[in-house]
């Protein structure tokens, strides 16, 4: 869905789909962040985030499909977060970019799900924990990890293959195992492992929203507290201290 949307994704400087949100680096770094507060930043500004729609979007696209060279487009791209046309821009039954559903595979369980074991276990592109307290002890990770792979033989053959060690045996995990361990094992092996409780609470706040992305079927007042619980989620992660 993303190639044929030609989406240039998180690797763009504007990397949502439905907002203008500029993406900023670290100084000195090379990687694009989007923190709703940047007002530490010796370099950002508070970007407008209105919603992105049909007709500009064109014409960026029409920017980066007919720039005058191959460096040019690249850089379009990269500051548009488009990569060129879109075959759905041409059907008419289609409302371009809404009308394209969120990869929540790799959004999920592939990026948010490892990002946070990466934070929990002060791995995470160098960072420190700055004035928080997240990080998990080396020993309680260790732990943690045997226990994920020693739950295999209680697990019933209908929910996969049996688990890695989250600790040891990264190269196993899968965008399957992450989201079984997320949904059933983390809850359970996580609740003692943080110094402080807050932490603890901001996961399972995860999950809930999670399981509730899942469903089958919504009512459509559910859709709104989807909403409401996912930015409330950001806020409380960007202020977890």
């Amino acid at each position: 869905m993303s190639l044929l949307a030609r989406l240039v994704g998180h690797n763009g400087i504007r990397p949502c789909r439905i907002c203008n949100i500029r993406g900023i680096c670290a100084p000195g770094g090379k990687t694009n962040y989007v923190p709703l507060d940047r007002s530490l930043h010796p370099a950002a500004r508070q970007d407008p985030t209105q919603i992105k729609t049909y007709n500009p979007m064109k014409s960026q696209a029409e920017e980066v499909e007919f720039a005058s060279s191959t460096n040019l487009s690249k850089t379009l791209a990269t500051e548009y977060g488009i990569k060129g046309l879109s075959i759905f821009m041409s059907i008419s039954s289609m409302v371009f970019p809404v009308c394209l559903p969120y990869d929540f595979m790799h959004l999920i369980f592939e990026n948010v799900m490892k990002n946070l074991v990466l934070l929990w276990t002060g791995q995470f592109k160098g960072l420190d924990e700055g004035s928080g307290d997240y990080e998990i002890d080396k020993g309680t990770w260790k732990a943690v990890g045997a226990a994920t792979s020693a739950s295999g033989p209680y697990i019933p053959s209908a929910f996969g293959a049996g688990p890695p060690n989250v600790a040891d045996d990264k190269k196993a995990q899968t965008a399957d195992s992450w989201s079984f361990w997320l949904l059933y094992l983390g809850p359970v092996l996580l609740e003692k492992s943080f110094k402080r409780r807050i932490y603890y609470s901001h996961y399972i706040k995860f999950v809930k929203l999670v399981k509730f992305c899942l469903e089958f079927e919504y009512e459509r007042q559910n859709i709104e507290v989807i909403q409401q619980g996912w930015i409330k989620w950001v806020e409380d992660f960007e202020d977890r201290r």
